[in-house]
């Protein structure tokens, strides 16, 4: 039923779902349905609080490994974006902490990650991997508009195959942004942070 309310959400946004839709695409009885989740905001608390589940693992995978910092982060943001392409649970939970009612988004997507991207990023710090005159605080800033900006438009445009004209990977976009926020030059990541 989660799975169902979360294309229905995705394709259709809080206010376009239909529960006779969702009921349909579970193939559940509406009693089934409203049995389980008496109202649509019932039904979107749990999306939104699967997306959560779904993300945390992603994140814990990242904010345990010993190499670079910087390097780490870069993995972190672009499975970020991975994931949000290919879980509509996910993609889900993103449209209705946006457009959703407020009591949907209990806990924010954004409570799983951007506290380890702020860790990663006083790492680097600490590492002196990070520009003088970049600080974490703003580096964070970017990283999360970055990477919340892309989820807009993966919701916006729907998900986009791997390869398809005007795609660019988060790792091309990524050894940009730490040309301009690493000491060390241009590190060329897009090889190493694909997973």
């Amino acid at each position: 039923m989660i799975h169902a309310a979360a294309e229905e959400f995705d394709r259709r946004g809080y206010e376009g779902a239909s529960l006779a839709r969702i009921s349909k695409g579970a193939q559940a009885s509406m009693g089934a349905l409203t049995f389980h989740f008496r109202t649509k905001a019932d039904l979107a608390r749990a999306v939104c609080a699967e997306g959560r589940k779904t993300l945390a693992p992603v994140v814990r995978g990242f904010t345990g490994e010993t190499g670079s910092p910087l390097h780490t982060l870069a993995g972190l943001t672009a499975a970020l974006v991975r994931l949000m392409e290919r879980d509509v649970v996910v993609r889900a939970a993103v449209r209705l902490e946006r457009d959703g009612p407020r009591e949907a988004a209990e806990g924010e997507l954004a409570g799983e990650w951007v506290p380890a991207l702020r860790m990663l990023l006083e790492r680097a710090a600490e590492a002196g991997e990070l520009r003088p005159d970049a600080p974490p605080v703003t580096v964070a800033a970017l990283l999360t508009w970055l990477v919340e900006g892309s989820w807009v438009e993966i919701g916006r445009a729907g998900v986009r195959l791997p390869g398809a004209p005007g795609r660019t990977a988060p790792e091309d976009v990524w050894d940009l942004v730490l040309y301009g926020v690493s000491g060390a030059g241009r590190p060329g990541l897009a090889g190493e942070t694909r997973r």
